[in-house]
């Protein structure tokens, strides 16, 4: 996992904002975000540029429900995977 999160360090250093998420954004996404913030601060300590690292309330889960129309937001979303209300629970 640390060639992975260097890897990711060093693709996103110059980006402003990142953005994690998991399903809820209660636990994974929240939890790798300060993984991240803390694993890029060990490895750029004050060379780092300036950069927010934030989590996606409500994950991806509320996120699709409420752009999954909206093309320039989401491509595919399928009616079949994420069920009949489009939350991914059948």
């Amino acid at each position: 996992m640390e060639d992975n999160m260097d890897e990711l360090i060093e693709k996103t250093k110059c980006v402003k904002k990142v953005i994690f998420h998991c399903a809820l954004s209660q636990v994974r996404g929240p939890k790798s975000a300060r993984m991240y913030a803390e694993a890029r601060q060990e490895k750029l300590k004050d060379e780092a540029p300036d950069q927010e690292v934030l989590v996606l309330r409500g994950g991806f889960t509320e996120f699709q429900a409420a752009y999954r129309d909206d093309p320039k937001l989401v491509e595919k979303w399928e009616k079949e995977v994420w069920g009949p209300d489009g939350s991914g629970w059948y």
